[in-house]
């Protein structure tokens, strides 16, 4: 019996549509030349991505994401195998070390909870937070698929004080990076989940070297709630306290002010290099280190310092 002529037609499709993503997905990732990825991508995106959005794929890096493409973010993770904020990424590579204790708070799916264990090894640990009922499912999906022994999920989210509030987003099954504790503006849904500090849970957690805070315009309150911490052990931290078109200088200042009560000074993280930054609402960029001076934790990033 010969193949039907219509299946065999679908077949070729599919095949080409298999190898289209493919060659596109490892031109992204792979060519040095950014001029031009982001008109292949619209170009091919909606012909290549797969019709089922739930997918698990290779990173750049040691290891495997489940992610949801409905979710704008993760299609930028599955199509260039990284995270935009490639700036952060490349000088984590280098900052973090084999046997170092890092914290995520706000860790979403796990991309840089994956990249933290890859990077702190077996000597190591990462604790990562979140409090999101269905993306924390994820973040323990994709610890599990790279059995990461080295990692403590938490289904918490971290504050100034120990409490349930409610977490906003527009669809819990996006498990958007967006979900806020403090805005609720053009968020649709929300759900209530605990809140701890970060001085509580020093006493039951390995106390951080490292800690990446991306909370969504809740940062001071996670500052505040680990100000013992701060002030005697002074890790490395690494916050988005900026986002794009966000305008209200009075929360800068406050940030500001807050962490230079705790010894922290603030560095704009660039391309190539790290820049002292007096004023948050001055920097055109979103993501920044802080530490203390007079810290081991600053000797990671004073070769970057221009």
């Amino acid at each position: 019996m010969g193949i039907n002529p219509q299946h065999r037609t679908q077949r070729k499709y599919t095949l080409a549509k298999r190898i289209t993503n493919q060659l596109v997905r490892g031109y992204l990732r792979r060519c040095p030349i950014t001029d031009g990825k982001s008109l292949l991508l619209n170009l091919t995106k909606d012909w290549i991505i797969p019709e089922d959005p739930i997918v698990i794929f290779e990173t750049k890096y040691p290891f495997e994401l489940k992610a949801n493409l409905a979710n704008p973010e993760h299609q930028y993770l599955y199509f260039y195998g990284t995270h935009d904020e490639r700036y952060v990424v490349t000088k984590l590579l280098k900052i973090i070390k084999p046997g170092d204790i890092c914290w995520d708070i706000g860790a979403n799916i796990g991309f840089y909870t994956c990249l933290l264990a890859s990077q702190v090894a077996n000597t190591g640990a990462v604790v990562a937070f979140e409090p999101a009922a269905l993306t924390c499912d994820y973040l323990h999906e994709n610890v599990s698929l790279n059995q990461f022994s080295n990692v403590t999920v938490v289904n918490k989210g971290l504050g100034n004080k120990a409490e349930q509030r409610y977490l906003h987003y527009s669809d819990a099954g996006l498990t958007e990076g967006t979900a806020s504790l403090k805005y609720a503006e053009g968020r649709t849904a929300s759900e209530s989940v605990t809140l701890d500090t970060i001085d509580n849970l020093i006493a039951e957690l390995p106390i951080p070297d490292f800690i990446k805070i991306d909370v969504e315009g809740y940062q001071l309150e996670v500052l505040r709630g680990g100000e013992h911490c701060l002030k005697t052990r002074a890790p490395l931290l690494m916050a988005e306290l900026k986002d794009v078109g966000e305008t209200n200088r009075g929360d800068f200042s406050e940030i500001e002010a807050y962490a230079t009560d705790l010894g922290y000074s603030l560095y704009e993280i660039g391309k190539y290099s790290l820049k002292e930054c007096a004023h948050i609402f001055d920097s055109k960029r979103r993501n920044f280190f802080l530490a203390n001076e007079d810290s081991p934790a600053f000797s990671r990033i004073a070769p970057w310092l221009r």
